[in-house]
């Protein structure tokens, strides 16, 4: 979920104003937004090269930490070499031979500040697309995803993702909707679309009768079925859909036994679809990196993050000895720009703090009798005495809360208390600059972005990203790199 936009009344009062000499407001000013893309709204065309851009790639896995702030990456460096004395396998990946590096712009058709909807169709149909739509353009067209344009060219396609997957993001590799939020429609897309293998949540838009129109489809609901799932044969690949959890899977301090964690899910994934003769494009999300981020949530963060490292190590691990398969690993745009804060010992110590922690903040509140919703979580709710509280927040992060600092959540959870910044005015918000105290994590909001992000690809067709791109040029980048051929109308 991602949060109500708040906007002070400054910046609205900004909006009025003359910014480069261009009113925001108008449409001259959309025209000067939309300048930060080439062209405006279409990737420019991209045709391999001579040298090491001509290789041909027989796959494509595009891996997306969503909503990873480049202070998100360094957190989980730090707390790599810290606690295991090692990098991450992203930046180990940035020293292997042939690894490219790039810093991406983010900006959608009608926005500096991305979601996730717009960013993944970037990538997805290579245009620019409003925010909240899924390839579906400003002037209402639906240009074919990738999965749909890569399964007319014969290959096999997969999601695998610990959001619903019919969340933004696997949707702007598959769908075509003019709202994200329409996930009923969306499911039905990724029925009808035939894509070989679907890993996440979101059994709730799965009816039963829309299962029953791809009959040879098996779906899996549980940890148990998922690690059951009889070895793959010869034949053409039997599709499945694994849909674990009504909406998203649970956060990883969460998750105990009860689902399966990222990285199996990503293997299993590579183990069927490995078997097509004429190759594959995966999407590989850690989508829940966005929403502990939206939440403030700096524990949840780092432990997200982490294991979406795990299953790119796993990733490379199964790309060793290949020379087939061109993985490319990003975000689709920052969000709350987390940083570490401390100075000397006490740095070592926050981190420290950090690591105890044993549930996300989503667990915390549901402790608490309210469900958390990223942008003002629990507003209005009455509460029993503060021990509970600080009991409850004790248990989730380790952290005994100093008086004024439980005076201040329970006022934002009884929405009375207000920050001059006041999408900091939410429950979580307030939670998260608590524990700063504590953790030494900050954020500067509970919002996505503007911010340039990390892109790191290797393998066949990794030579075609320059070092500075739209987000667009990466639909280019897929097509060429496996010379897929153009996409017919559906």
């Amino acid at each position: 979920m991602e949060p109500t936009r708040h906007v002070p009344r400054r910046i609205r009062t900004l909006n009025r104003r003359s910014f480069l000499g261009v009113s925001l407001g108008s449409a001259a000013g959309l025209g000067a937004a939309l300048s930060f893309a080439p062209e405006l709204a279409r990737a420019r065309p991209i045709e391999p090269a001579s040298g090491a851009a001509s290789e041909r790639a027989t796959n494509v896995i595009f891996m997306v930490s969503d909503g990873m702030s480049f202070g998100t990456l360094t957190l989980a460096e730090i707390m790599k070499r810290v606690r295991d004395g090692k990098s991450t396998s992203w930046v180990q990946m940035w020293g292997m031979p042939g690894a490219r590096r790039a810093v991406m712009r983010t900006a959608s058709a009608d926005s500096l500040v991305t979601d996730s909807s717009a960013a993944s169709s970037s990538w997805g149909c290579g245009e620019h697309i409003n925010n909240d739509a899924v390839n579906f353009t400003p002037d209402k067209r639906t240009p074919v995803p990738i999965l749909v344009q890569a399964a007319q060219n014969g290959m096999a396609t997969g999601l695998v993702t610990t959001t619903r997957i019919t969340h933004a993001t696997p949707a702007g590799f598959i769908a075509n909707c003019p709202s994200r939020n329409a996930e009923d429609i969306i499911a039905e897309q990724i029925i009808q679309r035939g894509v070989d293998v679907a890993l996440g949540g979101g059994s709730k838009y799965f009816p039963e009768k829309l299962l029953a129109t791809r009959p040879n489809l098996r779906v899996l609901r549980t940890r148990a079925d998922f690690e059951g799932l009889p070895p793959v044969g010869g034949g053409p690949i039997a599709p499945v859909l694994g849909i674990f959890e009504k909406s998203h899977l649970l956060y990883e301090l969460d998750r105990g036994e009860t689902d399966p964690p990222l990285a199996d899910l990503a293997r299993g994934a590579l183990k069927r679809l490995e078997r097509s003769p004429r190759g594959f494009v995966l999407q590989i999300e850690g989508g829940r990196v966005d929403h502990a981020a939206h939440a403030n949530d700096a524990p949840s963060l780092v432990a997200e993050q982490l294991s979406f490292d795990r299953t790119l190590g796993a990733v490379l691990e199964w790309m060793q000895g290949r020379d087939d398969t061109l993985l490319i690993v990003t975000t689709d745009h920052g969000n709350a720009n987390p940083g570490l804060t401390l100075y000397g010992p006490e740095t070592y110590r926050g981190l420290e703090r950090l690591a105890q922690a044993k549930h996300s903040f989503e667990w915390l509140f549901e402790q608490l009798g309210m469900k958390l919703t990223y942008d003002d979580a629990g507003a209005g709710t009455h509460l029993s005495e503060e021990d509970r509280v600080a009991s409850v927040v004790r248990e989730a992060t380790g952290v005994q809360l100093e008086r004024d600092e439980l005076s201040a959540f329970i006022a934002a959870l009884r929405g009375k208390h207000r920050e001059l910044f006041a999408p900091m005015s939410g429950a979580s918000s307030v939670l998260g600059s608590c524990l700063a105290n504590h953790f030494g994590v900050g954020f500067i909001s509970p919002n996505h972005t503007s911010d340039f992000v990390e892109v790191t690809a290797i393998g066949p067709g990794s030579g075609l990203i320059g070092p500075f791109i739209d987000n667009i040029d990466l639909h280019g980048v897929m097509t060429a790199a496996v010379r897929m051929a153009p996409a017919r109308a559906i």
